[in-house]
């Protein structure tokens, strides 16, 4: 295993290692700035997308809520109106007249 005290005494510390280093870091801190804007934006966008897809949810559901309960509405008046007619059957007027044939004459 190295010795690490040995290898810092041992390199020099002078401008022109720190410079060599310095355009590196002014591009990673540029990058980061540039990356946490865009992230800022993104973050916008996507709660604004979710607050648009629930309220689009919620306004879907009661649709379908409000189509769901009118056709059992429909399908109870149609059972209703069925069970109605199997019991008194119809009155048909033309059945009283006979056929419409015999009039023509």
């Amino acid at each position: 295993m190295p010795e690490w005290s040995s290898y810092f005494h041992h390199t020099p510390t002078t401008v022109e290692n720190v410079m060599s280093y310095l355009p590196t870091w002014i591009v990673v801190a540029v990058g980061l700035l540039l990356l946490s804007w865009v992230l800022v934006r993104v973050l916008r966008h996507v709660r604004q997308f979710s607050r648009t897809a629930a309220s689009t949810g919620a306004y879907f559901g009661y649709e379908t809520g409000t189509l769901r309960a009118r056709r059992a509405a429909l399908r109870v008046a149609m059972r209703e109106t069925r069970a109605r007619v199997k019991r008194a059957p119809a009155d048909v007027p033309s059945n009283s007249r006979g056929r419409q044939e015999e009039d023509r004459g």
